[in-house]
């Protein structure tokens, strides 16, 4: 775990150091969207160092979609 924490650590270290003046010169979309994926990459970062068999994204995406998912096989069989 130790190894995992360590190399979770210095990729956010390197990840902050080299984004931290490019930071202020992006518009405010930009910034949300790089927020956006900075909160995902820590909840897979948490997950990974934890293996706390919390919900990934591969699972929160099947939930959400397996009706949508389901009704389009429907109508794709029928139409065939």
């Amino acid at each position: 775990m130790a190894e995992k924490l360590m190399v979770v650590i210095s990729s956010y270290l390197l990840m902050t150091v080299y984004n931290l003046a490019k930071t202020k010169k992006i518009e405010l979309r930009d910034k949300i969207a790089y927020g956006v994926t900075v909160i995902v990459s820590i909840y897979l970062g948490i997950e990974y160092v934890g293996d706390l068999g919390m919900p990934i994204l591969h699972d929160i995406a099947a939930w959400l979609y397996k009706g949508l998912g389901r009704s389009i096989t429907r109508y794709l069989d029928v139409a065939s």
